[in-house]
């Protein structure tokens, strides 16, 4: 009896070791010395020598996870880099020594990942092309976010399908959309750490979604003084707040500032505020961006980048992100970029 139970043990273990087993198979023209297999870190937690432009890596994962390979770990640049998506299986790496043709196949998540990838590319070099038209690059960016939508679509039994829905699609959808989403994916895949961390986000960003009571923030303006939101929107001046989430750091955001420059003129005597919370680490910069762009709204920071309180009760995961706040402390909006702000507070107020 107990030989049967000591064999029973060793042929449990063997399953699960096949189960979860990977290799990644390279075979890189002109790549030599030594791959290193990194985690999401860019941490070493593996090597192995290359011969003759080949290289193999063997091992288990418990759940699927983004990995990079490269052939240099310290500050000089390396001649050969890729990412994967280390999951059970034989992962195919073929490429050559200045890393411009990786291509990363064998296995369901990275197959889409090269297809998608693939496709995208294609996208932007004919967006790129001086000879395409204006209205050809309208229509190829719908077809780009369609493309992104659609790989969501067909890959939610795949690691790269919740990549897609954490880092592309995540943003424009409010915490309900999200969880329904997340939902859809099989119950293995919502365990792994990219969907839990996500599920829980969603799950705070439930808290703001449009119809949700706002949450206050406090925090210092330039002169060290606390600042609340509830103190601008209990100010009976004021009709409806903008929440806003940027940073001088940010392209974008420094590209919303002319729309936010021309509804605050226009409607800022009607009752529309501006709370500005910059993601900034730097105090110099935080303030010289606000002067030399006469942003002359309320603001405030805590020097800490994403790493603050209000980040975390807004689930903000990138910015610009901003929330509209009725008198009531009701969130009637958010996400409002360009013109879609103008025309909302001019619905609202009146031009």
């Amino acid at each position: 009896m107990k030989k049967i139970l000591m064999l029973a043990t060793a042929a449990a273990l063997c399953a699960c070791g096949g189960k979860n087993a990977y290799m990644i198979d390279g075979n890189v023209a002109g790549l030599e010395g030594t791959v290193y297999l990194l985690d999401a870190e860019r941490n070493a937690v593996d090597s192995t020598a290359v011969t003759d432009g080949t290289f193999r890596f063997e091992g288990t994962v418990e759940e699927p996870a983004v990995r990079y390979l490269t052939d240099n770990t310290g500050f000089a640049p390396a001649s050969f880099a890729a990412m994967l998506i280390l999951e059970p299986g034989t992962i195919s790496v073929a490429d050559n020594a200045e890393g411009s043709s990786t291509k990363i196949t064998g296995t369901p998540s990275n197959d889409a990942a090269a297809a998608y990838e693939a496709a995208a590319a294609a996208l932007v070099t004919e967006y790129r092309n001086p000879e395409t038209t204006d209205e050809r690059r309208d229509a190829i960016e719908q077809e780009y976010e369609a493309l992104t939508r659609t790989a969501a679509t067909e890959n939610r039994t795949n690691y790269f399908g919740a990549m897609i829905l954490a880092q592309q699609l995540a943003y424009d959808l409010s915490g309900a959309e999200l969880l329904d989403e997340i939902a859809l994916f099989p119950e293995e895949l919502q365990r792994t750490e990219l969907l839990a961390e996500l599920k829980e986000r969603a799950e705070q960003k439930l808290k703001t979604d449009i119809g949700q009571p706002y949450i206050d923030v406090a925090q210092k303006d330039a002169d060290g003084n606390v600042v609340t939101l509830a103190s601008v929107i209990g100010n009976p001046a004021v009709k409806y707040t903008l929440l806003d989430f940027w940073a001088s750091w940010c392209g974008p955001c420094m590209g919303e500032v002319p729309v936010l420059k021309k509804t605050y003129d226009a409607f800022g005597a009607k009752g529309f505020e501006i709370y500005g919370v910059s993601f900034d680490k730097d105090r110099a910069k935080w303030l010289a961006a606000v002067e030399t762009n006469g942003m002359n709204w309320i603001h405030v920071s805590d020097l800490e980048g994403f790493d603050n309180q209000a980040a975390k009760d807004y689930a903000v995961q990138g910015i610009p992100t901003n929330f509209l706040i009725d008198a009531e402390g009701k969130i009637v909006a958010k996400n409002l970029r360009g013109e879609a702000l103008y025309e909302k507070i001019a619905e609202l107020l009146g031009e």
